[in-house]
């Protein structure tokens, strides 16, 4: 808990650098509502005498498709930026002690390439995750003639295939953490994140699965307020961007302790 008390006290001293994830998620949040039917259309449709409509049932649909799809594209935009700035500037706030938003244009050019080699790296880990998924499922097919049997087999290796992808998270956590404290390459980098959260795996688990829950009900009460025109959205995006600043915060802390680097603040 020492790690998440440091990070959740870094916010509240360095609040200002969490601006950039905030505006950016607000934006996406902004972009994500303009498209989906107000409550109003919601109880509306849910009329029964309304459900016959199917013109109405199908612009609703067809609102909700293009600000799911608009608000992807403005969330991939937003993340590579909000990203390699995030861990830019609060990495040499740990560094030296100080950073501010006059940072920022530092910290997004020196962290940009690395962030795109760090998604690189994502994107390969998911295809390898795909398909080691077709493999066990296949596996679960063939093992399903077996009966009773080939159902308890199918469900343990189902177990252990949930168990080490969660495993395999976890120890990735600091993948990109590395890239931009120690400038290693993204094979480099992943190699480094396992070998310094074997270390601190429980740790970095359970903070990982605390802030998690507490982004779930920080969100579930603050979506009541989605429905406001305007600044709904905006406090909305409170939950994701607080949640994505101080897991980057502890991540870092984290990684730089555990590499033996002194932090400043």
């Amino acid at each position: 808990m020492k790690y998440l008390s440091n990070a959740v006290n870094f916010s509240i001293k360095n609040w200002m650098l969490i601006l950039p994830v905030f505006v950016l998620s607000a934006i996406v949040s902004l972009v994500s509502s303009a498209g989906m039917p107000s409550f109003g259309t919601i109880t509306s449709l849910m009329n029964p005498g309304n459900i016959a409509d199917p013109s109405a049932l199908l612009s609703s649909m067809a609102g909700m498709i293009g600000a799911a799809a608009g608000a992807g594209i403005v969330s991939l935009i937003a993340l590579f930026i909000y990203a390699p700035a995030t861990y830019g500037l609060v990495n040499k706030s740990l560094e030296t002690g100080s950073s501010g938003l006059n940072d920022l244009g530092s910290a997004i050019s020196y962290n940009f390439a690395k962030f795109v080699m760090y998604a690189v790296g994502i994107i390969v880990f998911i295809i390898a995750v795909v398909i080691a998924f077709l493999i066990v499922t296949l596996l679960g097919m063939l093992l399903s003639i077996l009966g009773v049997v080939g159902t308890i087999l199918m469900t343990i290796i189902w177990l252990a295939f949930t168990i080490l992808l969660i495993a395999l998270f976890i120890l990735l956590s600091m993948w990109f953490a590395a890239m931009v404290v120690d400038g290693l390459s993204v094979v480099d980098a992943a190699k480094k994140s396992i070998e310094v959260v074997k270390g601190c795996f429980w740790t970095v688990l359970g903070i990982t699965l605390l802030v998690g829950v507490l982004y779930f009900i920080a969100s579930l009460i603050l979506s009541i307020l989605r429905f406001i025109p305007l600044l709904g959205p905006i406090i909305y995006s409170a939950a994701p961007a607080a949640q994505y600043f101080v897991m980057a915060v502890f991540l870092l802390m984290v990684y730089r302790d555990r590499t033996g680097r002194t932090s400043a603040a």
